[in-house]
């Protein structure tokens, strides 16, 4: 009997938001967000400890015969606890799961620092070989640069839906622009994050740099008053009602309004991190989504919701929030769904039976008639090992009704989807997903989806969305800068 060797690295992204490197995937540890194998001083294990966990392994596995090897990647948070992300062993090999369960029982794991900052979460690679009847691990580091090479490519669209068939009648009414690090001055093809400010100028995070677009050239727009550090990075960008980008990076926020960028002290603001960073257009408020809460600006003041004001919400972890036009917020924590009304009152959604019920928003967007949609992630999955979940979106109609839409009674190709809009020139949807591409949906029974294999879109894995003055729609993707326009 021999132990596989797989060392094979797919999956990954640089602003990781519950990604995995290797093909078996497990869901055991809340991810969040996490820096790939970072800090000045990277996270590791107290080696006498470790030695005495390859001891324990050596007494009681039965290696005879037994020759391989195996990778997984960890995640090691700042208490020192860790858990086992992904690993390369498709074959659920019996040392394999052993080596799982001791990693994950492991109590001697050490932080990443940077900057002096212990990192809330750093993954780590540990490779195991056998070999003469013994088992030994050491860690492996990640070649970054030989890493971001390898997945400067396009995906291929993975369909889930069987039953669907598209035809993709409208595809022809557009005409799509691709600027990429090949065809254009864009430094790095992963987008993850894109803005577009009052005066036109797109906004993109490019690989946790930060860059400017207005049409002809790329910019680097970085700010200017804080040293970058070799691990600096960009993982939130929003632009608010007065022209002011807002992004957060590496343990701040910063703002910066067109003439000079600014440092937002912590311990003034409450939060010194993001999941998101959401504009209001008709409030004036910008809500920054944590695991503190939302922390809200308005007219230069700062103020917060959280559970400790409204008890009825489901947890503080918010990945998402919005108003509507009725002035409720909707909010989606990784403990459920939640709206606060005009009048302050809280439905939490983990109490009711509506589809929202076992799911967070992760986005959502409004029709000129009070419809809400919403993308939906299923945070307490039955089946940890399942890809295409109970998630897809979520439609509420003006009577408060809600409707779920997945690959099992539509045209979604594939559940889990990143961002949805509502195109107010057309009438209909579009929804970006991390593996099937552009999904247009047209509000009745037409659903069209656009990727590699039938259109000019470069990648199956399409980020974040917006729409320009003109209404032309910018798709932030891992193979560049996209632009839709109607002919």
């Amino acid at each position: 009997m021999k132990l596989p060797f797989f060392i094979l690295l797919v999956g990954i992204t640089f602003s990781l938001n519950a990604q995995n490197l290797f093909p078996v995937k497990l869901d055991n540890c809340r991810t969040d967000k996490f820096c790939l194998d970072c800090g000045d001083t990277k996270a590791g294990y107290q080696e006498k400890e470790f030695l005495k966990l390859q001891e324990k392994l050596n007494d009681e596995l039965k290696l005879d015969g037994i020759k391989g090897a195996i990778m997984f990647q960890v995640l090691v948070n700042s208490k020192g606890r860790a858990c086992v992300l992904s690993h390369t062993d498709q074959s659920k090999n019996f040392i394999t799961q052993k080596l799982i369960k001791e990693l994950n029982r492991f109590k001697n794991w050490t932080p990443a620092i940077t900057n002096g900052k212990i990192e809330e979460k750093s993954s780590i690679n540990i490779i195991f070989k056998v070999d003469n009847n013994k088992i030994t691990g050491q860690i492996e580091r990640v070649d970054k640069k030989a890493f971001e090479k390898s997945f400067d490519k396009p995906n291929s669209p993975e369909i889930y839906n069987e039953n669907y068939i598209y035809k993709n009648e409208n595809l022809s009414n557009y005409e799509i622009t691709v600027w990429n690090s090949k065809n254009s001055n864009l430094p790095n093809n992963w987008n993850d994050h894109i803005s577009i400010d009052k005066n036109g100028l797109i906004w993109l995070t490019v690989n946790q740099g930060l860059v400017t677009f207005d049409g002809s050239e790329f910019k680097n727009a970085e700010q200017n008053i804080t040293d970058k550090g070799k691990y600096f990075a960009y993982y939130e960008l929003a632009t608010d009602n007065n022209n002011v980008k807002w992004v957060y990076a590496k343990n701040n926020i910063y703002s910066y309004d067109n003439d000079k960028w600014v440092k937002y002290d912590s311990t003034q603001i409450g939060i010194n991190s993001a999941y998101n960073i959401v504009n209001n257009p008709q409030t004036g408020e910008l809500f920054f989504c944590s695991k503190n809460g939302i922390t809200i600006l308005k007219d230069g003041k700062w103020s917060k919701i959280d559970k400790n004001l409204y008890k009825d919400l489901p947890g503080n972890r918010v990945a998402f929030a919005k108003r509507d036009s009725k002035n409720r917020i909707w909010i989606g924590t990784y403990d459920g769904t939640a709206m606060i009304d005009e009048n302050n009152h809280v439905t939490n959604f983990e109490k009711s039976s509506t589809v929202l019920k076992g799911k967070c928003i992760t986005s959502m967007d409004e029709d000129e008639n009070g419809n809400l949609y919403f993308t939906l992630y299923e945070f307490d999955r039955k089946n940890k090992k399942q890809v295409n979940n109970d998630e897809g979106i979520a439609i509420r109609d003006v009577d408060g009704n809600f409707k779920q839409f997945t690959t099992e009674n539509s045209g979604m190709p594939f559940n889990h989807s990143n961002c949805v809009l509502y195109d107010k020139n057309e009438k209909v949807l579009w929804i970006s997903t991390d593996r099937a591409g552009l999904v247009r949906y047209d509000l009745n029974d037409g659903w069209e989806n656009y990727h590699t294999e039938n259109s000019e879109i470069p990648t199956s894995y399409i980020s974040t969305m917006t729409f320009d003055n003109n209404g032309d729609l910018y798709l932030a993707t891992r193979q560049g800068l996209v632009k839709i326009k109607r002919k």
